[in-house]
Order: structure tokens, then C-alpha cells, then sequence
């Protein structure tokens, strides 16, 4: 816990970055119908001086996201998503409806708002070549949901607001349980993929304040029971078996305060990610053979600066730091906390289009775990 109070001084200090959304007044359409694309193609290599490792290539993913209004209140927008070269996923399906001024309603398959990345996933708007680990083995990003709620701003106040309840994660599914200490909720994610609802619906909440130029702080929630298939056809009465479907099930909640500031040519950024899961996860692990850990934390902080006031050439660095068991049990296996070093180079010869490579070193204070990665890629939005 003693590394909780540094990582939030940090963030005090830090925060930038707005949303990528469709404008359909200033930006460029087609009648009412709007289209913007992004991209990501990655080669990562495993730096060990004793064993042969091949590098992996990867055409990450190639993304089209399409926009069309209804009128002025309405409007429909979607993300389609072709992921390694094979596998095609809907990531944003969603009607955003405008019922006033500072209320809007949202319905479709949406993006949870947690953290600086999960909304803001483009590849222009993170410096490392792939999205910083945090976001990946904590929040799991690309992290969406099928649900509804409420979305709005106060301009005087600064403050923008999103509520949904949507569906949530499915903790056990044909026998496996699919949460784990390595990456958390990450093989839980539904995706909108013929989702399961067995319990009542999970909660996603974000406030965040951008009163401070070129700057926004957010503070996000999510809260609620994962979703089992494990009762599928109990009988009500049968309470063993119920018993131990109920074992199937975790409580979590996860709170994620982030920051983002642009100062001149200067970029700082934090993050901090908490989540507890509810006493069940022992029974969880027990009933699944899963490892999930009582609690995790994850945070970190980055600077980076561009060298031209053309934004062409940047540098950054950025530290990390994830416990995959933050409280420690002797009902849980006691996991190492990780602790990780990014930095690197990115080039943008035009608005949009991003030559990218870094160094990651992983566990760096623990030689025996100790493992070094160079990564180079590409990515585009337009």
C-alpha cells in the first residue's frame, strides 16, 4: 500500500487528452454518415543473451469506425474491428440520444470509461507501441459492454459524466473459470459475443474535470457480480448445487483515478488502478482452480517531450507498477509485485501517422525474473 500515497501526489500534478468522438458539424462527412479509421502493425523481440527468442510480428489491428446521424439529438456510431489479420469483433455499437443540454442517453455496446486508455485507444494517443501494461493486465482494454445509461457535460463546472448499467464479466463459463492473477478480468470480457446475464447487471460510472488548461483529471468506478453459466438449468430447490454455482461468482469493484497534462512541448501522464474482489474469490479458486488474487493494484507515471514545435520526434519514459495480490493470504497464492521500465522514441511525420519504438524491462529489480523486450511499430488514425 505504501506505493499508493507517491502514485497519487503524482497525479495531483499531472493530466490532457479529450476523447476521440464523431463531430459531425466541423469534421468531414458524407451527408449525415461519418467515417474514421485507425491502425496498429507491431514486431516485438525478446532480448535473452543465453536462449534463442524469435521476434513476433503482428498486424495487430485494423479498425473502422463509422458514425451516422439521425439528426441533430441522434445518432448511431460503431466500431468494427479486424484483429490479427483474422478476427473481426464489433468493439462500439451504440444510439446516443440527446434528451437536454447535459443529458444524453446512451444504449448499444459500450465502452467501460476506466483509466486514461480503454475509451482512448488509438494508437496516436499513447506513446509506447503497444498500450501501457496496466491497461492491458488490469483494465482490460479493449474493455465493452452491452448496457444503458446517461452521459452528460457542465460547461460552468467543467465536469463530464457517464452512468451505465451494463451486463458485466463472465467469471465461469463451460467448466473454466476465466479470471487469473496475470491478467486479472482479461479472459473475462464478453464483448457483446452472446452474452450471459445471471445476476443483476454491473455498474460503470466516470467523472472527469477539465477546468485546468490543456489538462483533465478523471475519477472512474466499476462495481458488480460477474455472470456465471454455471446455473443453467438448476433446479431452484437443489441447494448444493446452487451452493456451488454460487461459488462460480465474484464480487468486484474497481475505482481508477487518471490525469493528463500538455505543458508547451512537455506531456505528463499518470494513472492509478484499484480493484478488490469480495470474499467469494477463495471459493472461486477453489471451485475453478483459478489463482485470482484478493486485490490489485496498478499505477503509473510518463513523461514525454516532443524535441521540434512541429511535433514530429518525441521521447518518453514511463514506470509501472502492478501487484497482481495486493493483500496477501495464505488462501491465495502469494504473488510478486511487478514492476516495469518503458522508454522510447516516436516519429509523426504528419498529423495522424506514428513510427514508434521502445525498450521494456520487466521486473527490473528481481534479476532472476528480470526479462528486456525492443518493440518497434506503426500506427495511424485519420
Amino acid at each position: 500500500m505504501r506505493v499508493i500515497i507517491p502514485f497519487l501526489l503524482c497525479l495531483v500534478f499531472l493530466s490532457h487528452l479529450s476523447a476521440q468522438t464523431i463531430d459531425f458539424e466541423n469534421d468531414r462527412s458524407i451527408a449525415n454518415l461519418f467515417i474514421k479509421m485507425y491502425g496498429e502493425i507491431q514486431y516485438y523481440q525478446e532480448v535473452d543473451t543465453d536462449t534463442y527468442r524469435p521476434g513476433k510480428l503482428d498486424a495487430k489491428r485494423v479498425v473502422a469506425l463509422f458514425g451516422y446521424q439521425f439528426s441533430r439529438n441522434t445518432q448511431f456510431i460503431t466500431e468494427w474491428e479486424l484483429e490479427h489479420g483474422n478476427e473481426m469483433f464489433v468493439e462500439q455499437a451504440f444510439i446516443k440520444h440527446k434528451l437536454k443540454n447535459n443529458l444524453s442517453l446512451k444504449a448499444g455496446v459500450l465502452l467501460i470509461p476506466m483509466g486514461n486508455i480503454n475509451e482512448n485507444h488509438e494508437p496516436t494517443n499513447f506513446f509506447s507501441v503497444d498500450r501501457p501494461i496496466i491497461d492491458r493486465n488490469l483494465v482490460p482494454s479493449t474493455w465493452r459492454d452491452i448496457g444503458i445509461g446517461v452521459t452528460g457535460v457542465f460547461p460552468t463546472a467543467s465536469l463530464k459524466y457517464q452512468a451505465y448499467l451494463v451486463n458485466g464479466l463472465v467469471g465461469y463459463k463451460e467448466g473454466e473459470g476465466l479470471f487469473q492473477a496475470s491478467n486479472t478480468f482479461r479472459g473475462g470480457r464478453q464483448k457483446g459475443i452472446k452474452t450471459i446475464l445471471s445476476g443483476m447487471p454491473s455498474f460503470s460510472g466516470q467523472l472527469e474535470y477539465f477546468g485546468l488548461s490543456k489538462t483533465k483529471i478523471g475519477l472512474s468506478i466499476y462495481s458488480g457480480l460477474s455472470n456465471t453459466d454455471a446455473y443453467s438449468g438448476l433446479p431452484k430447490d437443489n441447494s448444493p448445487a446452487v451452493l456451488s454455482a454460487d461459488s462460480t461468482v465474484v464480487y468486484s469493484t474497481m475505482t481508477g483515478l487518471h490525469a493528463n497534462s500538455v505543458i508547451g512541448q512537455n506531456v505528463v501522464r499518470g494513472q492509478l488502478i484499484y480493484n478488490v474482489n469480495a470474499d467469494n474469490v477463495y471459493a472461486y479458486n477453489a471451485k475453478t482452480g483459478s489463482d485470482l488474487g484478493k486485490s490489485q493494484l496498478g499505477a503509473y507515471v510518463e513523461y514525454g517531450r516532443y524535441f521540434d514545435k512541429d511535433q514530429q520526434w518525441m521521447g518518453f519514459l514511463r514506470y509501472s507498477y502492478f501487484d497482481e495480490n495486493l493483500i496477501n493470504t495464505d488462501l491465495i497464492n502469494t504473488w510478486k509485485d511487478h514492476h516495469y521500465f518503458t522508454f522510447g522514441f516516436n516519429y509523426q511525420p504528419v498529423n495522424g501517422a506514428l513510427f514508434k519504438i521502445d525498450a521494456i524491462l520487466y521486473d527490473f529489480d528481481r534479476p532472476e525474473d528480470r526479462r528486456l523486450f525492443i518493440n518497434t511499430g506503426i500506427g495511424v488514425w485519420f
